[in-house]
């Protein structure tokens, strides 16, 4: 399905761009003949997985994975920021070789053809997950995972709207949120445009580039678009076109919903929940306005990609999505709730601590912080004792006009009083993984 529609537009849509990037273009046209050239040459070359290290800022790299799944060889995006011997043991533990720009380059200019394969069931790409809850594990998703997750969300009627229009993507390319903005805009023949480094640090280019795309689609981490927010003119004056905008990757605070969907009364919200092992994201729900007094759904049961139950709390997937490395069942590790038929996230099951002689979530006290009005964002540590025992939890909170005393009256009326932080840190902004997902590590260093 997505490499004979890729091959359609590539031959129907000629000059108009299908990739760009800071200064690059690969127009539609051109894409095809590209990555069959490149595809012929990695076939010739071998079976294994085929790295690539390049930031959203080049062009190449989507082609290159184009051409990967062309040949029949899994590709696998490492992080371009992350130090030579920490991508050589990634490489190592991987198996693959390393596909540079020269070569890849020397491949989309060779005139080879390169026929479809005929296996469906083959790995598209392998990616490392980010390690946020532990050592980077390998997830190994198939094509037929990748083409699963491409008919659901693009049925997602707020998708379906923006297919074949302007999509832009916030994630690197070693992050699988990347893989939604780019493969739905592939799927529909539209432009993907991906945001540079340079760009993503500088304001003022940021919100030029954003405005010149024209942007129906922007697929985003919670933290990206809190970032965005804070900039005035990001609103329809100078984004008319933006439609819909998927969230994915962390929690999405109420405040930055809230926000989002006041600043752009017309744009549909879509929180989106899934792990690297299931292929994205299995779930999703428009948020309105009404559901900001408290913590957000992530999906609504039933309507996901997958078959979506929990087990002892925990949240388990069956289904299409799932990585064949489990079988088609998948246990996340992460908690969930359901109410009026919609799933909640409630924290990790391997962060639940024992504290006074009960058993709680972090994360659920993250999400009452993040439904009052003044925070943005919440992060609650426990502080250990010498043998390892929690003493007490620290809460650390950004947003405005914070007083520690209010915050803990507010929750007090409530949660139970052993789910009190009874240590307060007011932060201008909480630190963050390069994928932009709370950086724990960094916070406990703060205890």
């Amino acid at each position: 399905m997505l490499l004979e529609r890729i091959k359609v537009h590539s031959e129907s849509l000629g000059d108009r761009p299908a990739l760009t990037a800071g200064e690059e273009v690969v127009r539609w046209g051109e894409l095809w003949p590209m990555a069959q050239g490149l595809a012929a040459k990695l076939r010739e070359q071998g079976t294994g997985p085929v790295a690539l290290i390049g930031d959203p800022g080049q062009v190449w790299v989507p082609v290159a994975f184009v051409a990967c799944l062309l040949a029949g060889r899994p590709y696998l995006p490492l992080d371009p920021l992350l130090p030579p011997a920490g991508q050589g043991e990634l490489l190592e533990q991987a198996g693959a070789v390393l596909l540079d720009r020269q070569r890849a380059e020397e491949g989309f200019s060779s005139d080879l053809s390169c026929p479809l394969p005929d296996d469906p069931h083959r790995i598209a790409y392998e990616i490392f997950t980010s390690g946020s809850t532990g050592t980077p594990k390998l997830v190994e998703v198939s094509l037929s995972n990748l083409e699963h997750f491409l008919r659901w969300a693009s049925a997602l009627p707020e998708i379906a709207a923006v297919l074949g229009g302007t999509a832009v993507g916030q994630a690197a390319w070693s992050f699988d949120l990347s893989v939604a903005d780019l493969y739905l805009s592939l799927l529909g023949g539209g432009t993907h445009v991906a945001l540079t480094p340079a760009e993503k640090e500088d304001f003022p280019a940021l919100f030029r580039r954003l405005e010149k795309s024209d942007l129906s689609l922007l697929v985003a981490t919670p933290s990206f678009l809190r970032l965005c927010l804070t900039e005035p003119s990001f609103g329809p004056a100078r984004l008319p076109k933006l439609r819909t905008v998927f969230s994915c990757g962390e929690v999405l605070p109420p405040a930055a919903a809230r926000r989002l969907l006041d600043r752009f009364p017309g744009v549909a919200l879509l929180n989106a929940y899934g792990p690297t092992e299931a292929t994205c994201a299995v779930c999703a729900v428009p948020i309105s306005r009404e559901m900001c007094g408290g913590p957000l759904p992530i999906g609504t049961i039933g309507e996901g990609a997958v078959d979506i139950s929990l087990e002892e709390g925990e949240i388990i997937l069956t289904g299409a999505s799932v990585s064949p490395r489990f079988g088609g069942k998948y246990s996340t590790g992460d908690l969930g709730y359901v109410e009026n038929g919609l799933l909640y996230w409630a924290g990790r099951r391997d962060l639940q601590l024992k504290y006074k002689g009960y058993r709680l979530e972090p994360a659920r006290i993250e999400g009452v912080l993040e439904a009052l009005p003044q925070v943005e964002r919440a992060a609650v540590l426990p502080r250990r004792d010498g043998a390892g025992q929690v003493k007490g939890l620290t809460a650390f909170v950004e947003g405005t006009g914070l007083e520690p005393e209010k915050l803990a009256q507010a929750l007090a009326d409530l949660l139970p009083p052993y789910q009190i932080p009874g240590q307060w840190k007011l932060l201008d902004r909480l630190p963050l993984t390069p994928n932009g997902k709370c950086d724990r590590k960094r916070l406990e260093e703060m205890l």
